[in-house]
């Protein structure tokens, strides 16, 4: 017979910086209700890298804000947040704009895209994503939030956030500690137990003990209780596009702009994210060749930076016995697009969802280890993406997205899996401005004429137009919101 169940009573998360913190709000907002304690043990020094920096986050970072009860408005005052309506792309081919909206357009009689295919080639559907409220209003740093109203083209708007890490990182830490979150400061730990047994307790340098039911590994990517620990592999890609991450600040931007920018350099990708306070830098470079060469630009200019070194992967098994990896501890997908947190967060939703209790559940840990896999290749595929045809070519990407572009280029459909992470419309409007662009449409647009489908996309481009520049600029959005507070 199997040990009996019972509810988990006592879950330890381990680690220093925003995966921990978010994770012990988490786990205190769900579980709490159900007298499990949290404990949080907190390294003096943590093990991420990137503890400074600016955290892009996507419109999941709301949703998730507003299921664990905290203020969005006090945590973009807090952190020097902007909001954002998405990422301006610049390539040697041109710009698009990738939206976090939707461009909310009814199929008549086909999706709108498919009109897109049908009356333009090649590099000119990048208009695509012209069509969007989104893209309207950001280009010209206006922004406003959505309306619950189909009739409203505001309806159709999403947005996401620039935050200071560090702060949001110290926010949530706050904020864990205000929910019954046990905080239990250290300088350093060291986990014991072993594959077969799981993670028994850990101890820290000044004698202490700490036992769980179950742990969560958020100690970057050292991974001091799955890897060093546990003993799960780390298993890295044999190639990585951009091997090297260089970060550095700039002046603010006047007037503040809801939206960051990425700009296709000849070593890689340098992406700009905005704060109230100053603009964050990113830049992912390619080889040793394109680093020299940016980090002689940057001193030429008398800038200085943090550099990292990259390398993408992930554990064999995100959940071991009674372990749950998160972020750099479980793996690295890439974060052109998606940040870490937003990989780790995802990741313990997905474990929230299965509930697992003392009594292990092998079947549970499977199917999380199976989703969680799923989850991995599709940011490692947006990761991917970015690089065909200049880090890489198209044969050397993942199969999975080989065949899922194949399908978009010959016949202009998208593939839709479990735990997709863009919307539809997103990634149409990504996978044509980076160059992959459909030879087909829909046979419902057949007899539809040029003219017609252009004096339709005429009228839709100018009511946006029109709509966008009524809206305020993000300046007065987020002064009327500090009134507000």
């Amino acid at each position: 017979m199997g040990k009996p169940s019972s509810a988990l009573q006592r879950i330890v998360v381990a680690g220093h910086g925003l995966v921990a913190a978010g994770a012990a709000v988490t786990l205190a907002r769900f579980l709490g209700p159900y007298a499990c304690q949290v404990i949080w043990v907190c390294p003096e020094s943590g093990d991420e890298p990137e503890s400074e920096g600016v955290e892009v986050a996507d419109p999941a970072l709301g949703r998730w804000l507003s299921m664990v009860g905290y203020s969005e408005a006090e945590l973009v005052r807090a952190c020097q947040g902007l909001y954002s309506l998405g990422t301006e792309y610049r390539t040697d081919d041109g710009h698009f704009f990738l939206p976090y909206g939707t461009h909310g357009i009814r199929p008549s009689p086909a999706p709108f895209e498919q009109e897109f295919f049908k009356r333009f080639d090649g590099a000119e559907q990048r208009a695509f994503s012209n069509h969007f409220l989104a893209t309207q209003a950001a280009l010209r740093g206006r922004f406003d939030f959505p309306v619950d109203d189909p009739r409203s083209a505001k309806s159709t708007l999403r947005y996401g956030l620039h935050l200071e890490r560090s702060a949001l990182a110290q926010c949530l830490g706050e904020y864990a500690r205000s929910l019954g979150v046990e905080y239990v400061p250290c300088k350093t730990l060291q986990a014991h137990g072993d594959g077969k047994r799981g993670i028994e307790y850990l101890s820290l340098d000044d004698g202490r003990q700490v036992t769980g039911d179950f742990f969560v590994d958020a100690t970057g990517a050292p991974a001091r209780l799955m890897g060093a620990t546990l003993g799960t592999p780390f298993e890295r890609s044999e190639s990585a596009p951009w091997p090297y991450r260089l970060t550095y600040r700039e002046p603010p931007e006047t007037p503040w702009q809801p939206r960051a920018q990425m700009v296709r350099e000849p070593w890689g990708w340098r992406r700009r994210a905005g704060l109230q306070d100053g603009v964050v830098v990113d830049c992912w470079v390619r080889d040793e060749a394109g680093l020299r060469t940016l980090e002689r630009e940057l001193s030429t200019n008398g800038i200085t930076y943090a550099l990292q070194t990259l390398e993408t992967g992930a554990r064999s098994h995100g959940w071991v016995n009674n372990c749950l990896a998160l972020g750099r501890a479980d793996a690295q997908p890439g974060e052109l697009v998606l940040s870490e947190w937003f990989w780790a967060s995802r990741c313990l939703l997905l474990w929230l969802e299965l509930l697992p209790d003392t009594a292990g559940r092998p079947s549970l840990r499977a199917e999380y280890n199976r989703r969680r896999q799923g989850l991995y290749d599709i940011l490692n595929e947006l990761h991917w993406m970015h690089a065909a045809n200049i880090e890489c070519d198209q044969a050397a990407l993942p199969e999975s997205l080989q065949w899922r572009l194949s399908v978009f280029r010959h016949f202009g459909r998208l593939w839709r899996r479990d735990d997709e992470v863009l919307g539809d419309e997103a990634w149409v409007a990504l996978a044509l401005g980076l160059g992959w662009h459909p030879q087909g449409y829909d046979v419902a647009l057949a007899e539809m004429d040029a003219e017609r489908l252009q004096q339709k996309h005429d009228t839709i481009y100018r009511t946006l137009v029109k709509v966008a520049e009524g809206m305020p600029t993000l300046t007065a959005v987020l002064k009327s919101s500090e009134k507000e507070l």
